[in-house]
C-alpha cells in the first residue's frame, strides 16, 4: 500500500484565511509537557484533520481551541491560541463564549437521557431562547442541517438514547449546531460507528464545512484523504511531547510527504 492509495486528487482547494491559529502552543498536565510548540494554522469553511499516532497529542490539541483543558487539574497552556486573530486565553475572554463558538463533537455518541427535541433545544435554551416557536424552529434547522430530520421528525419526543448509534452521533452534531457556532471541533467522531453510518457523518462534514470551519481528529487515513481539505501530522517526541511534523493540503501530504515519518505513518508502516 502507497500513498497514492489514499490521495483525493478530485479536489485541489482554494483554502480561505485562517479561522484558528496557533503560536508556539505548549500544553503541560503538571510536569508532563503534553504538546511542545505547536505552530499551526486552521482555514476557515473547510475541514482539517489530524492525524498521527496514538498519545501524541491529537485530542489534547484539539481541546485548545475550546478550552476544554481548562477543565482538567493542573493544565497549563503556553503560547497564544486564537479565534478570529483574538487570543483566547486572555484573562477577559469569556470562556462559555468561546464555547458557544467553538462546539465539539466526542468520539463516542453522547445524547443527553432526554428527547430527541429537547437534546437540540438544550443549548439554545441554556443560552436564554424560551419562545418555544422559535426553539421549535430551531431544533428543525439543527436537525435538517445534520441530515437526520427526515429520520426523526416522527420521534421528536422518543428518547435520544433509543436511535441508532450513527442517528445518535448526528443527534449530537445536531445539538452543536443548534447554538449556531462558528467552529465543530470532532474528536475521532466515527470511531464507534459502523461503516455506513461513518459515510454518512463523513458526507456530513463535506456539507457542512461549506458554512462551518471543521477539525476532525481520526486514525483513519482513508478517512483523512477523503474528507479534509488540509492535513496536520503529528508525532510523539522521546519525552512522549506531541509535535507538529508537517502540515499541508491533503492532497500535497498524502501523495508528496515531506518527512520521511510522515510518509511511514501514512503508508502503514508504524502506528
Amino acid at each position: 500500500m502507497n500513498a497514492d492509495t489514499f490521495a483525493r486528487d478530485d479536489r485541489q482547494p482554494h483554502l480561505n484565511a485562517p479561522k484558528l491559529r496557533s503560536f508556539e502552543a505548549n500544553l503541560f498536565y503538571g510536569k508532563f509537557q503534553a504538546l511542545r510548540s505547536i505552530s499551526l494554522e486552521i482555514p476557515e469553511r473547510a475541514v482539517t484533520a489530524i492525524i498521527g499516532p496514538s498519545g501524541c497529542g491529537k485530542s489534547s490539541y484539539l481541546r485548545l481551541f475550546n478550552r476544554m483543558n481548562d477543565l482538567i487539574p493542573d493544565a497549563r497552556v503556553a503560547g497564544r491560541i486564537e479565534l478570529d486573530d483574538t487570543d483566547i486565553y486572555q484573562r477577559d475572554v469569556d470562556v462559555v463564549d468561546i464555547r458557544k463558538r467553538v462546539g465539539m463533537v466526542f468520539q463516542r455518541p453522547n445524547p443527553f437521557p432526554m428527547s430527541v427535541f429537547e437534546n437540540v433545544a438544550f443549548g439554545p435554551r441554556r443560552h436564554g431562547l424560551r419562545n418555544q416557536e422559535e426553539l421549535s424552529l430551531a431544533v428543525e434547522r439543527s436537525l435538517r442541517q445534520a441530515a437526520l430530520w427526515d429520520e426523526v421528525k416522527d420521534k421528536l419526543a422518543h428518547s435520544g438514547l433509543a436511535l441508532s448509534g450513527g442517528q445518535q452521533q448526528r443527534l449530537c452534531i445536531a445539538r452543536v449546531l443548534a447554538v449556531e457556532p462558528e467552529v465543530i471541533l470532532m474528536d475521532e467522531p466515527c470511531s464507534a460507528l459502523d461503516p455506513v453510518a461513518t459515510l454518512k457523518i463523513e458526507d456530513l462534514m463535506r456539507t457542512l464545512c461549506t458554512e462551518y470551519t471543521i477539525i476532525i481528529v481520526t486514525h483513519n487515513m482513508q478517512q483523512a484523504a477523503r474528507v479534509s481539505d488540509v492535513t496536520a501530522f503529528f508525532m510523539m517526541e522521546q519525552d512522549r511531547a506531541g509535535v507538529l511534523v508537517e502540515s499541508g493540503p491533503t492532497s500535497e501530504l498524502f501523495t508528496n510527504p515531506r518527512e520521511k515519518t510522515n510518509e511511514d505513518y501514512i503508508t502503514g508502516r508504524f502506528g
